[in-house]
């Protein structure tokens, strides 16, 4: 019986490491789940202040979709003003891409930012994600 003592032991010490790996991959999981979630809220606002950029006399004259100058800086504002949480940990969300669709007079904007610093440092991927998010412009007229 002397020697059975130990096993107790070495068996509690064993699940509770085990749970608390699990525990800690879960909460890094979640955090990048949140940060995509986050990046995907910076693309949505992105592509609301695109629509807000559309050159509406150009579009009553033309019927064509068409931007003012500063698109890109209004869209890039927007997008760092809805990723608060990626700012406090250091990460830039950037708008890489505006396009219009002529047809269904929809605006996409892609939004990208480098999750990498949130990842474990033994994991080989790259932590760049992008998402597009879009916007309806409703226009009348032409």
């Amino acid at each position: 019986m002397d020697n059975e003592r130990g096993q107790t032991t070495i068996f509690f010490t064993l699940i509770l490491t085990g749970l608390l790996l699990l525990t800690a991959v879960g909460i890094e999981i979640g955090r990048i789940v949140y940060a995509r979630g986050e990046v995907g809220k910076a693309a949505d606002a992105a592509a609301l202040a695109a629509v807000a950029q559309v050159d509406v006399s150009y579009y009553r004259e033309t019927g064509q979709v068409r931007f003012k100058p500063n698109v890109y800086e209004m869209a890039q504002e927007y997008a760092s003003r809805n990723s608060t949480y990626l700012q406090s940990r250091l990460i830039e969300v950037t708008v890489t891409d505006i396009f219009v669709d002529q047809n269904k007079h929809m605006v996409f904007v892609t939004v990208s930012a480098d999750l990498s610093s949130l990842l474990p440092k033994i994991l080989t991927f790259d932590g760049v994600y992008s998402i597009t998010g879009y916007a309806e412009v409703r226009l009348q007229g032409k």
